[in-house]
C-alpha cells in the first residue's frame, strides 16, 4: 500500500516540480535499464507483448548484433560498469552471493563514478550483485542507492514461487536500503511483491530532483526481472498467456513505460539517452518459467550466442531517428567509453579497457570501431591461459569455438551441448567455425566441405587460421601487461561467510535469519 501510494505521490507533483526545459547543458541525461535473464526473444514473442520496450526501440534504435560481456549476472554487470573484462575484475567463476567476502574492487572506476566527476549525480535501484557491504553501490561512485542489492531468490521475502529462498535456508531476510549511505532502512517482512512500484517512483523521483536543481543524471535501473523466482503485483497477475513469466515481463515493460512517460511529460527526452538491455540470455533451466533466446542457440552461462546476445535498444529523442537499426557488432563492454564521449570525462590511463566509443555508429550513422568479440568463461578459474578460459572468438562474421560447455539446462535438452552435463570441451585442434551472421543460430557447422558455399574469396584453413592468431593473441595480451589492474585473483573465490549477509541487527542469532528493522527514511 505505501509503495503505491508513493507512486502516486511521486507522479502528481513531477509536472509541477521539473522545469519545462531541462537547462542541464550539453551533457546528455543517462539512463540504463538492465533487465536480468531477458533473452533476445522478448522483442517477437507472441504470448507476452512488451509495448513500452518496443516503444523504446521503434522510437529510436535497436542493436541488432549486441552482446553481453558475461553469460551470468555478477561478470556481465562488472563489464557492463567498468567497461573491462570481467576477468580483469576478478568476478569469476560464478556469480557473488550475498554472503560473499569478495566484490567488485574499490578500485575499479564505474560509470557512475567517472560521470560524477564530471558534476552528474548519479543513482541506482535494484539487483546490484557485486558484492555487499564495503562494495555496496554508495562506494561505487552512487550517490543515491534504493532496493535489494541481490537477487530475490538471495533473501526470504512474501516470494514464493519456484525457486524462491525459504527461511530456513543459508540467507536471511531480504533488506532495503534507500539513501547515500549502507544503512538498510528496513529488513523483515519485505513486500518483494510489490516493489517495482517503490522502484518506479524511486526512480522517477531522482530523476525529477536532479532536473529540479539543472544537474544531469545518470540512473541505473536494475531489475529484478525476470530473473527466477518469477514474482508480480496482484493488478498484474495472471494477465499475460505466458504464465507467470509474462506477468513478470509485463512488470518490467510497466516500468519501463513509467520512465519513458515522465521523460515525455517533462520535457527531458530531448537530453536524455535511455538504453534497456540485459544481463546475459534467458535461463533454459527453468523452462516455461524462463527467458527465450528466440534463434540463437543454448542459453545463460554457456558461449553459445543465446548466452550472450541480449535485446539492447535505446533512445534518445531528436538525436536517434526513430526504427534505427545498428547492424554492427557491439557490446556491453563500449558503453564506458561511449559516456566518456558524450559526457567529457577522463578514461583511466593505468589499466586496459576492452571497450570502444560507438557514438560514431549510435550517433552519426558511421561504423562501428569494434571488430572482434571474446567469449569468456564464467566457469574456469584460475589464470587466463587455463583451457577453457577464453571459449570463442567473434570476428567479423566468424565465429570459432576453441572450447563448449553446457550451463543453466536440463540434461534432457534436445540439444546436447547446452544440457548442464555437456562437460568442458577442448576443440583447440578441432575448432569449430560457425558464419553467425548467416547463421546465427549456429546450426550449419563450417567444413572444409561446406565452407565454399558461404563464401568463395578465402579458403577455409585460411578463416580458421586468422581466427585462432586472433584468439591466441588475445589470450596472450593477458600477460603481456603486468599490472595491479590486469588480470586479478578471483574474488569470488574469496568464499562466503554468514555473517556477510546485510544485517541491520547484526548481533541478533542466529545470524543471517534473526536481521529484521525498520528504520526512518533516507533520501538524496
Amino acid at each position: 500500500m505505501f509503495a503505491k501510494m508513493a507512486l502516486l505521490f511521486v507522479l502528481g507533483i513531477l509536472i509541477e516540480a521539473v522545469a519545462a526545459v531541462n537547462v542541464a547543458g550539453t551533457k546528455p541525461n543517462i539512463v540504463i535499464i538492465n533487465a536480468d535473464d531477458v533473452g533476445y526473444g522478448i522483442f517477437a514473442h507472441p504470448t507476452s507483448p512488451v509495448p513500452n520496450i518496443n516503444k523504446l526501440k521503434n522510437q529510436g534504435a535497436q542493436l541488432l548484433q549486441y552482446y553481453s560481456a558475461g553469460n551470468i549476472c555478477s561478470p556481465s554487470r562488472g563489464s557492463l560498469l567498468t567497461g573491462r573484462l570481467f576477468r580483469r575484475l576478478g568476478i569469476y567463476p560464478g556469480v557473488f552471493s550475498p554472503l560473499s567476502k569478495g566484490g567488485l574492487q574499490l578500485n575499479e572506476t564505474t560509470s557512475a563514478a567517472a560521470l560524477r566527476q564530471v558534476g552528474y549525480t548519479t543513482g541506482g535501484l535494484g539487483k546490484w550483485h557485486l558484492g555487499v557491504n564495503e562494495y555496496h553501490p554508495v562506494h561505487h561512485g552512487f550517490d543515491y542507492y534504493y532496493g535489494a542489492p541481490m537477487t530475490q531468490n538471495e533473501c526470504s521475502s512474501n516470494i514464493h514461487t519456484p525457486g524462491s529462498a525459504t527461511t530456513t535456508g543459508p540467507f536471511g531476510p531480504c533488506p532495503i536500503y534507500n539513501g547515500s549511505t549502507t544503512q538498510i532502512q528496513h529488513q523483515g517482512q519485505v513486500d518483494m511483491i510489490n516493489i517495482d512500484d517503490s522502484y518506479d517512483a524511486a526512480a522517477l523521483a531522482f530523476m525529477a530532483n536532479a532536473s529540479q536543481h539543472d544537474t544531469p543524471f545518470f540512473f541505473y535501473f536494475a531489475s529484478h526481472h525476470t530473473h527466477a523466482p518469477q514474482f508480480t503485483p496482484p493488478e498484474l497477475a495472471g494477465r499475460s498467456r505466458r504464465g507467470l513469466y509474462g506477468d513478470s515481463l509485463a512488470t518490467l515493460d510497466r516500468s519501463v513505460g513509467r520512465i519513458l512517460d515522465f521523460l515525455d511529460d517533462n520535457n527531458l527526452s530531448n537530453n536524455t539517452l535511455v538504453i534497456f538491455t540485459a544481463d546475459n540470455g534467458g535461463s533454459l533451466t527453468w523452462q516455461e518459467l524462463g527467458g527465450v533466446n528466440g534463434l540463437f542457440r543454448c542459453g545463460k552461462g554457456t558461449t553459445f550466442e543465446g548466452g550472450h546476445r541480449v535485446p539492447t535498444a535505446l533512445r534518445w529523442t531528436g538525436v536517434v531517428p526513430a526504427n534505427t537499426l545498428v547492424e554492427d557488432v557491439t557490446s556491453s563492454l563500449d558503453w564506458f567509453q561511449t559516456f566518456a564521449t558524450l559526457a567529457g570525462y577522463p578514461v583511466p590511463e593505468d589499466r586496459t579497457y576492452d571497450g570502444y566509443d560507438m557514438t560514431p555508429c549510435l550517433f552519426h550513422g558511421e561504423p562501428c570501431n569494434r571488430d572482434t568479440f571474446f567469449y569468456h568463461s564464467t566457469q574456469v578459474g584460475g589464470n587466463i591461459t587455463n583451457p577453457g578460459a577464453v571459449m570463442a572468438v567473434r570476428a567479423g562474421p566468424y565465429k570459432l569455438h576453441m572450447y563448449t560447455q553446457g550451463s543453466h539446462c536440463k540434461d534432457d535438452y534436445a540439444d546436447e551441448l547446452c544440457r548442464d552435463n555437456a562437460k568442458l570441451q577442448d576443440l583447440t585442434k578441432s575448432p569449430l567455425l560457425f558464419n553467425v551472421e548467416y547463421d546465427p543460430g549456429e546450426e550449419v557447422l563450417l567444413t572444409n566441405s561446406t565452407y565454399g558455399e558461404f563464401n568463395a574469396t578465402h579458403t577455409y584453413d585460411d578463416v580458421v587460421a586468422d581466427l585462432q592468431a586472433i584468439y591466441w593473441r588475445h589470450v596472450n595480451s593477458f600477460e603481456e601487461v603486468p599490472s595491479q589492474f590486469e588480470e586479478v585473483p578471483s574474488q569470488i573465490a574469496k568464499g562466503t561467510s554468514p555473517d556477510r549477509f546485510p544485517c541491520c541487527s547484526p548481533n541478533c542469532t542466529p545470524l543471517p535469519h534473526c536481521c529484521a528493522c525498520a528504520t526512518g527514511l533516507d533520501g538524496w
